[in-house]
């Protein structure tokens, strides 16, 4: 009972027009959109650029699981963090993930670039900045969350699997992919994704209003 509890929308709520390798697919090109991978290679560069080979592998390897650790966490742990420790429902965690992931993807259209001290502890620089908040941060862990309650935790876990696959081989390969696109395609691609991002906190915010009147307004569902 506790493990069929803890995995909430299992195989039953797997079934869709495109199955579960269409929703893995679906969400996992989301994750992927928040964590922006190819957009921060001018950042996985700079922190690791006064590093060896050897040495830069081995941070992006800890910062790449970490990051991916905690996503497991949240996609696991969610909705039991909402209910138990929050008391938040999903409606409201959509509202507010949408404006957080909006503002997100505003900074990332309009700004430059963030700008990251480099700090002196190699294994800090894996686990801050590059894990939290460049890989995984508050965007990310909401889109977790949410996406675990929506298709299930068991699904949520491979479809993390899958997207931190392309970030893995994407920062681990950031220096060469600097060199190869250069910075201005690095930058038109990074603000696609941002504007496509935008566009998904838009529809974060519209499907967690719907829900919110829904529960507290029946009504409104009533109106044609």
């Amino acid at each position: 009972m506790a493990l069929a509890s803890l995995l909430q929308g299992g195989i039953a709520d797997w079934a869709g027009p495109f199955g579960p390798l269409g929703l893995i697919v679906h969400h996992s090109l989301l994750l992927f959109s928040v964590i922006n991978p190819i957009g921060n290679i001018p950042v996985y560069v700079d922190l690791t650029r006064e590093l060896e080979p050897r040495e830069r592998a081995r941070v992006l390897n800890l910062a790449v699981l970490i990051a991916f650790l905690v996503v497991i966490v949240f996609a696991v742990l969610g909705d039991w963090i909402l209910a138990y420790l929050f008391n938040v429902h999903v409606s409201e965690l959509e509202i507010a993930g949408g404006i957080l992931l909006f503002i997100i993807a505003l900074r990332g259209i309009l700004l430059a670039g963030p700008a990251y001290q480099h700090p002196k502890d190699r294994v800090m620089v894996a686990v801050f900045p590059i894990a939290f908040p460049i890989m995984v941060g508050p965007g990310a862990i909401t889109v977790t969350i949410i996406t675990a309650h929506s298709i299930g935790q068991i699904l949520m876990v491979f479809t993390a699997s899958a997207a931190f696959a392309l970030v893995f081989l994407i920062a681990r390969n950031s220096h060469r992919l600097m060199r190869l696109i250069g910075p201005y395609a690095g930058t038109m691609i990074a603000k696609l994704l941002y504007i496509f991002l935008a566009a998904k906190a838009v529809g974060m915010v519209l499907d967690g209003t719907g829900d919110f009147l829904g529960r507290y307004f029946p009504q409104v569902q009533a109106v044609p």
